[in-house]
């Protein structure tokens, strides 16, 4: 069995579109699952990609949605 496993995301808000993260380590997927908050169970993702998790977003579509924090 790997350590490795890929998140199936829901279907994005924005473009309809589902989307994967990988790779998530078996570990904090299974925190995550059993309760630990997003930023604690995967504290190696960027913000971008807890967001994808929580919500089903994707980075670039959060972008168009809400403008580059650059801007």
């Amino acid at each position: 069995m790997s350590n490795q496993i890929t998140i199936v995301t829901r279907p994005c808000v924005h473009c309809g579109k589902g989307g994967t993260i990988y790779p998530v380590w078996r570990q904090d997927y299974d925190r995550y699952m059993n309760g630990a908050k997003v930023q604690d169970a995967f504290p190696t993702l960027s913000p971008a990609l807890r967001e994808q998790i929580i919500t089903g977003t994707h980075p670039a579509c959060w972008d168009e949605i809400f403008g580059d924090e650059d801007e």
